[in-house]
């Protein structure tokens, strides 16, 4: 179940682009491809969120860090969306969560959501352009979470998202 904030949001609409994102921002191999080498560690959410609108959480990084929660807020543009991981459906912690992320709490993640992790090297990116074509309509956002993804994958699905005018 996902509870996410663009249904309940009255500016959201049908035609909002699908977000794409990957589970979390900090990957060490990411660093001199996509970070800089010399980018300070804390700086990474700041500057992936200037490329991606939203990333996924790992249940254990967020719980692990809830109580700065809203420090994250602070790193990333306006209109940028976390996606928080769990199966725990709790109000008083979902409620502590949207404190703190306010209007960039897009959800948490559960097992059936408009709101997908997909492996990317499953695939070609001709078979995601079918793939996306065939389930665009009922997306928000797309994650993907291989161990070994690179940024450049990471921005190349980005790219046919947005040359599907998605």
């Amino acid at each position: 179940m996902i509870h996410d904030n663009l249904q309940q949001n009255e500016t959201a609409s049908t035609d909002d682009p699908v977000r794409v994102g990957a589970c979390d921002w900090d990957h060490e191999h990411w660093l001199g491809t996509f970070y800089p080498d010399d980018l300070p560690e804390d700086w990474r959410l700041s500057y992936y969120a200037n490329e991606f609108s939203a990333v996924s959480i790992a249940e254990d990084k967020w719980r692990s860090n809830i109580a700065n929660l809203g420090e994250w807020v602070d790193e990333v543009p306006e209109g940028f969306l976390f996606y928080l991981q769990s199966t725990v459906d709790e109000p008083s912690e979902l409620m502590q969560i949207r404190d703190q992320l306010g209007e960039n709490f897009a959800g948490i993640l559960g097992e059936s959501s408009s709101s997908v992790m997909i492996e990317f090297s499953s695939k070609s990116l001709r078979e995601w352009r079918e793939w996306l074509e065939q389930n665009a309509a009922k997306l928000k956002a797309v994650f993907l979470m291989d161990e070994n993804l690179s940024a450049i994958q990471l921005s190349e699905f980005k790219s046919l998202v947005e040359i599907l005018n998605l």
